[in-house]
């Protein structure tokens, strides 16, 4: 094997690694009752990069979803402390600089629900107006807008089959067991069912906004979104 198929072996190995443990993440935060659906979106992600191939991951997005996740459902324990509302802030920021201004409003109405949401932090209203007001900010002084991409059929079909999967799965979610990591407190249904909405909101932002390429670079979130219903599926048959 020459250094060069070498270099492109380790490069690609360590991006499917990257795919493949940024799904296993997200769909713990989306499904903290299901361990082993994370198992399954491993596997999605694993299988998806092989048919793919994809080149590259959009960090930013994916590190929005963790963020506004975790702090939506609280699954640590504590509201957000003024340092993580700033990073969430930051992290926004950055992404709609890069061109995701639709991701970027997504991530901004996390904000008005943690403060709208059982036990309220009602500080984050303003961090979502500041979020808001940030992404108009960045849109005016760098000249972007809201653009449509194309997705072609096959991607359409993706995107649709696993929304509707999704959808009916959080629809049909009416009770969580599982507790924060401190204080032993369960977890808000309305919380998850909303963190759940925003991780499905942000691939389809990035579907509509960038096409293609959009639903490949977030190929983790869509995994997890897949792998969610699909163990839940499989968990009833097996109880059937």
């Amino acid at each position: 094997m020459s250094t060069g198929n070498l270099g492109s072996a380790v490069s690609a190995g360590l991006l499917y690694g990257a795919i493949a443990f940024a799904g296993w993440v997200i769909s713990r935060e989306i499904d903290p009752d299901h361990d082993l659906s994370a198992f399954v979106a491993v596997a999605l992600a694993l299988i998806a990069s092989l048919i793919i191939k994809p080149t590259s991951l959009d960090i930013l997005p994916l590190a929005l979803i963790i963020f506004i996740t975790r702090m939506t459902i609280r699954v640590v324990g504590p509201r957000a402390t003024i340092i993580d509302s700033a990073i969430v802030l930051a992290t926004i920021g950055l992404t709609a600089y890069f061109g995701n201004l639709l991701i970027a409003l997504v991530g901004a109405s996390a904000f008005f629900l943690d403060g709208v949401l059982p036990n309220p932090l009602r500080r984050q209203i303003v961090f979502g107006v500041i979020a808001v007001g940030t992404i108009a900010l960045v849109s005016i002084i760098s000249q972007q807008a809201i653009v449509i991409g194309q997705l072609s059929g096959p991607y359409v079909a993706l995107v649709a089959g696993v929304t509707i999967a999704f959808l009916i799965n959080t629809l049909g979610t009416t009770h969580i067991r599982t507790q924060s990591d401190t204080g032993n407190r369960p977890l808000s249904l309305s919380r998850v069912r909303s963190a759940m909405l925003l991780a499905l909101a942000i691939g389809i932002a990035a579907a509509i906004t960038l096409g293609d390429e959009g639903v490949n670079s977030l190929l983790p979130l869509w995994a997890s979104l897949a792998a969610v219903p699909l163990y839940r599926l499989a968990f009833l048959v097996m109880q059937a």
